[in-house]
């Protein structure tokens, strides 16, 4: 059977303060998560431009954000459990079980609010995942190129145990520029 407005009980006070709160934190919590994917595309177009200069500024934004993330989740566990217990039921209740317990205009509400939050968070990992392969596909590529220009001027043309060019005596080279 399908609870309908006039089967689910009117909220208390004390449920829609909760309620609000909880509401705020993961429209936060989303508000981050879209700030995090811009950084993420602005450190993915640095790799691309392979100016690597920008990279640890982004990644130091990338830190504090997460950061802020991290202490609003914890935020979002306690608001929960306060609505959970304000609402009368299991502190651990997840927002499936709180959503069936409040007017149905209040639980889609929360309920889009909590998918967008996972939406959001399922895509930023998936573009961390990505973002960290081009970065070490780049960091290959560069030591690929200083291994060449290193070979080259090795003069041994020789490989060493670990798969890479041995150095040779320093290479004494000079131009006469007073002729």
């Amino acid at each position: 059977m399908t609870a309908t407005a006039t089967t689910r009980p009117r909220p208390s006070a004390a449920t829609l303060a909760a309620l609000r709160g909880l509401q705020d934190i993961l429209d936060t919590q989303a508000e981050g998560y879209r700030r995090l994917l811009t950084t993420i595309d602005r450190q993915r177009e640095a790799i691309r431009q392979a100016d690597l200069g920008q990279v640890p500024e982004i990644a130091e934004v990338q830190r504090k954000i997460v950061g802020r993330l991290q202490a609003l989740d914890e935020k979002r566990e306690v608001a929960g459990r306060e609505l959970a217990t304000a609402m009368g039921i299991d502190p651990d209740s997840g927002v499936s079980a709180i959503a069936a317990m409040l007017p149905i205009a209040a639980a889609d509400r929360l309920e889009v609010r909590a998918a967008e939050l996972r939406e959001l968070v399922e895509r930023s990992r998936r573009e961390q995942s990505l973002l960290k392969s081009a970065g070490e596909s780049l960091a290959r590529h560069m030591a690929g190129i200083v291994q060449s220009v290193t070979g080259a001027l090795s003069g041994t043309g020789v490989y060493g145990r670990r798969g890479r060019l041995r150095e040779g005596a320093p290479l004494v080279a000079g131009i006469d520029l007073t002729s």
